[in-house]
């Protein structure tokens, strides 16, 4: 009997050892499994903090490049092509685009012309209404164009009223090297006020820069971010009442136009986005820089 008893311990000892082998070899699987995913996150980790770092060091060699440049406006394209090179950079690959928010007049345009040759087109719409020259009081004219050709607005119709704002001195002649904006239209109306507002709407317009400056009857609104759907353009994180002004409350309908000429600075304000690659990780950055 006491054989028969020792037998049967011996055999549930066995069990209860071929369970823990088991047990423990699960156990040491979940583990390496767990190190490996570890393992591969921490990589994936570092690959992206590089891949940022790529995109900001992409950044950093664009800006010190427009730095060198004497006069941002006078490119005869937007200065980097939709589709940047990738440049190597360290063990990953950077790629910038550069966007400007206006142009400069190429061909002087006399009071009576209908076509008008800028610097570059480049993404201006392709019919829309420009601003030629600062001071709407004085020299500044609005102009609606039906089409683009080349680096040339034609269709264009003079001295336009635009809201309520118009062309005192209208139809004028402009000489090579005068500011040419992009105008769109205001859709919110704003109060005569400084309060920081969370967003403003613009009808879409693909020469403006996604984070920037507009000019609103003489008022510099600043924007540190936008979006756009449906032909509306929607401006975040807005700034108001930038530099001197006589406040005014802003209506529907009035037009706005980036800044680009600020002082004694002929190229006030661009724009810097830039794609950094290491691996298979993707980092994108984005800056906009003022001269």
């Amino acid at each position: 009997m006491k054989i028969r008893a020792r037998g049967r311990q011996l055999g549930f000892l066995a069990i209860v050892l071929l369970m823990l082998i088991v047990v423990i070899a699960a156990l040491a699987v979940t583990y390496a499994a767990m190190l490996s995913r570890s393992t591969l996150s921490s990589g994936s980790h570092f690959g992206s903090m590089l891949a940022l770092f790529e995109a900001d060091s992409g950044l950093e060699y664009e800006q010190r490049r427009w730095a060198q440049n004497l006069d941002w406006y006078r490119s005869v394209t937007d200065p980097n092509p939709p589709v940047a090179a990738a440049q190597a950079f360290g063990t990953g690959t950077f790629a910038v685009n550069s966007s400007l928010p206006a142009t400069l007049v190429k061909t002087r345009l006399l009071p009576a012309a209908t076509t008008l040759t800028v610097y570059t087109t480049d993404r201006f719409p392709a019919s829309g209404i420009l601003q030629i020259e600062e001071d709407l009081t004085s020299a500044g004219e609005f102009v609606r164009y039906t089409g683009i050709a080349g680096n040339t607005f034609t269709g264009l119709t003079r001295a336009q009223l635009v809201g309520t704002v118009s062309n005192p001195a209208g139809s004028l002649a402009h000489a090579r090297g005068d500011a040419v904006y992009p105008v769109t239209i205001l859709r919110t109306a704003m109060a005569a006020n400084c309060t920081p507002l969370a967003s403003i709407q613009v009808d879409a317009n693909s020469k403006f820069l996604s984070a920037g400056t507009l000019d609103i009857e003489g008022e510099e609104i600043g924007y540190a971010g936008s979006t756009t759907s449906g032909g509306t353009m929607t401006l975040t994180g807005i700034t108001r009442c930038l530099g001197l002004v006589t406040l005014v409350a802003h209506a529907l309908g009035q037009p706005a136009t980036p800044v680009n000429v600020g002082g004694d600075s002929a190229s006030y304000e661009a724009e810097l986005a830039a794609v950094g690659t290491q691996g298979g990780n993707i980092r994108y950055a984005r800056r906009t820089i003022q001269r």
